[in-house]
């Protein structure tokens, strides 16, 4: 596309703008070094109507001091901390150099008669600026002619992706993103030599007559496609990979989708896609592969608040048997020290009971197939055996399968459709109070029953669209999830029930270096049919099974709580050790009101919940970043019991490493004084629910100092990786 004709510019300006560049490159030394101490406290633009401060201020050079960060407004409102300010000092040449530049800003977008002044006034070391805007008429266009373009794209769509039409004010810049627009969608179909030429009029006194002049050029088809260096892997695999097949008219995104879809496989390191002209309307592919390694091995720790310390370790074959098939096996151990460390920080919230601070394990065995009847298609199976806990609420133990077939539907969205038997139970001890509040099986005989091994088998079909630019710290973009699972008699399932969470988030950039994200999460779970008895048939319950319940809190989800205490819970005391020569009901009203710490907070979990963040991201270098965020949500115990979110606000600080970001949050929880009921653990072994509530105030019931209270409020969490 060769350059429109720009209007004159007068020589008067040309001369001056020439003049004060030349200057700027040169360092102009007196003027520099004098106005080096004069700080900048403030910029403002008067006549400005067209265009707001926002976006004139990015035109020109000469900047005003401000706050480093929105998440720092607080303290630069209340101090003159250096830290906390990014100092802008004048440079006079710069600013009478702005005056052109927006000038020239003005004339690009159809005010060819704009003028600017500027006016500083300087206070002892602090200088004002400001720039008075005379805009002038706005040149409006009479006419837009289009010729050449091709019958595969008609007039309407040609309209639409430029953009601007008769009687719109003249924007070349407008006009130019229009003509790159047009120039994309003819290469998409096949046109990849198309240029577009730009011819502008402005007769005196009337508008812009504009005419673009298509040049598309060939249509080009692909003939051969070439595949070098996939001797291990098959080029078989290599071409069912690739997004576009001989005799398909050439397209620019689809050659890059079959470059993404061939990063995508393990056993490829690096792949390349690219074009050459065999004749006049002919394109050959050659695809480029280079292996990755065969067989890998890996290991690493971390460390987390809910996991304590956590250990894992593959083993990878990305090209057993030929065709990419993947073979992978894991090792991981979680808890490591939790146990020794009592609970206490940096592992605060894998339990309180010293049964959920054993280890936790798991060995996989996961199997996949990267094409599976079509390169869209890949499969997926794995068997384990775990060891897993939800913090407070029940520790689970099994062997399980999965087998899934993952079908691209296009750029960014994938759907699985799975299905997930697994043979399952739970440590009686961890689960007696889950089992005990929400469904009354409390004797140690009806925990024994509902604890035992049961199939959970449910088919599980998920949706995913994710268009964020980076997988570990977006920036921009936005992801969607939607799943839905069902486990039926049908399934082989002794659980049955219908589940469905959805979950979006939306990443935008507000500077080079802030980020504000936003996520939302939702679901709900009922039961079907079938009974989950135990010896008495007047017991009979329809039991979700625990893992599909929901729960809200914890490092991942709402940060002023601690792990998945949001929403309804229980708290539980040992009559041995608190009561042990008191009646039940005064005992722990009594330790309602002098040391609520006694209690054990236990999560019943719910049927549904909602959890809603919030969070401002400003890098404050390479590898440090600060955060400001606000989480809400809840749970609840079925649809139509739904209520209003608890909200919590917080700060946090990331580290980024080889491995993502380490991430230390601090939650404030604000809540006020909760009634919740209380289960007894007797001598024998046994629960008994009391039946009244006890008014719970773990943060204010000994009327502590303001600072002693804002202390027990916070919630502290360590992990890797962004909360979402």
């Amino acid at each position: 596309m060769s350059p429109p004709r720009a209007p004159a510019i007068p020589l008067r300006t040309a001369a001056a703008l020439g003049l004060a560049l030349t200057a700027v490159a040169a360092g102009a030394g007196p003027l520099r070094g004098q106005a080096a101490v004069i700080e900048v406290v403030s910029l403002t633009f008067e006549g400005n109507e067209a265009f707001g401060s926002g976006e004139l201020e990015p035109v020109i050079r000469t900047r005003k001091t401000e706050c480093v960060t929105l998440l720092l407004e607080l303290v630069c409102a209340l101090t003159d901390w250096g830290f906390a300010h990014s100092r802008q000092y004048l440079d006079t040449l710069d600013v009478a150099a702005d005056e052109l530049r927006l000038e020239l800003f003005y004339r690009d977008r159809g005010f060819f008669s704009a003028e600017v002044d500027h006016d500083v006034a300087i206070a002892e070391d602090e200088a004002r600026v400001h720039f008075t805007i005379a805009e002038g008429p706005p040149t409006l266009i009479d006419t837009l002619s289009i010729s050449g373009v091709p019958p595969v794209l008609d007039s309407a769509e040609v309209r639409a992706l430029i953009g601007l039409g008769a009687g719109a004010r003249f924007d070349r810049f407008r006009l130019r993103v229009g003509e790159d627009s047009l120039v994309r969608a003819l290469r998409e179909q096949g046109y990849i030599e198309a240029t577009v030429l730009e011819d502008l009029l402005r007769p005196p006194g009337g508008g812009a007559r504009v005419h673009l002049d298509v040049n598309p050029g060939p249509r080009f088809r692909v003939g051969e496609i070439e595949v070098e260096g996939a001797e291990d892997i098959g080029e078989g695999v290599v071409r069912d990979l690739l997004r576009i097949q001989p005799g398909e008219y050439l397209s620019q995104s689809r050659v890059e989708d079959s470059q993404r879809a061939l990063f995508v496989v393990d056993a490829i390191r690096f792949a390349s896609v690219t074009t050459e002209v065999a004749d006049d309307s002919i394109v050959d592919l050659v695809v480029q592969i280079t292996p990755a390694r065969t067989r890998v091995a890996r290991g690493g720790f971390g460390w987390s608040t809910d996991q304590c310390l956590q250990t894992q370790a593959t083993l990878t074959h990305r090209n057993l048997f030929g065709g990419a098939k993947r073979l992978e096996l894991t090792a991981r151990l979680d808890e490591i020290f939790a146990q020794q460390l009592g609970g206490s920080f940096p592992c605060s919230d894998v339990g309180t009971d010293s049964d959920f601070r054993t280890l936790n394990y798991l060995l996989r065995a996961e199997f996949s197939i990267p094409v599976f009847l079509s390169g869209r298609n890949r499969f997926g199976a794995s068997v384990y055996g775990e060891r897993q806990s939800i913090p407070d609420v029940f520790i689970r133990e099994g062997v399980g399968a999965q087998f899934g077939v993952t079908r691209e539907l296009r750029q960014g969205m994938t759907a699985t459709l799975s299905w997930q038997p697994a043979y399952t139970g739970f440590d009686e001890e961890s689960a007696d109070i889950f089992f005990c509040v929400n469904f009354g099986f409390c004797t140690p005989e009806d925990i024994a029953t509902v604890t035992r091994s049961r199939w959970l088998s449910p088919v599980n079909l998920n949706w995913v669209y994710n268009r964020t630019n980076d997988p570990v710290q977006p920036s921009n973009g936005h992801y969607f999830t939607a799943e839905i699972e069902r486990a039926e008699r049908f399934t082989g399932s002794e659980y049955r029930y219908l589940r469905a969470n959805v979950q979006a988030a939306d990443f935008e950039s507000l500077a080079d270096d802030l980020v504000i994200g936003a996520r939302i999460r939702a679901g709900f779970v009922e039961p079907t049919s079938g009974p989950f008895s135990v010896a008495d048939p007047d017991r009979e319950q329809e039991v979700i099974h625990p893992s599909k319940r929901f729960f809200v809190g914890g490092s991942q989800s709402v940060r002023g709580f601690g792990q998945n205490l949001v929403g309804p819970r229980v708290l539980v005391a040992d009559q041995v050790e608190d009561c042990p020569d008191e009646f039940l009901e005064p005992c722990v009203q009594r330790l309602a009101m002098e040391d609520p710490g006694a209690f054990v907070q236990r999560p019943n979990g719910g049927n549904a919940a909602v959890e809603i963040s919030l969070e401002l991201r400003q890098r404050l270098g390479p590898q440090w970043a600060l955060v400001m965020f606000v989480d809400g949500g809840d749970v609840y115990r079925s649809l139509s019991e739904l209520n209003w979110p608890v909200w919590t606000p917080g700060a946090g600080i990331r580290l980024n490493t080889p491995v993502g970001p380490l991430r230390l949050d601090l939650g404030y929880n604000p809540s006020g004084p909760t009634p919740l009921p209380v289960v007894v653990s007797l001598e024998n072994g046994s629960l008994v629910e009391l039946p009244d509530p006890v008014r719970f105030d773990p943060f204010t019931y000994d009327q502590p100092s303001a600072l002693k209270e804002f202390w027990r409020r916070l919630q502290i969490h360590f992990s890797i990786g962004e909360a979402f």
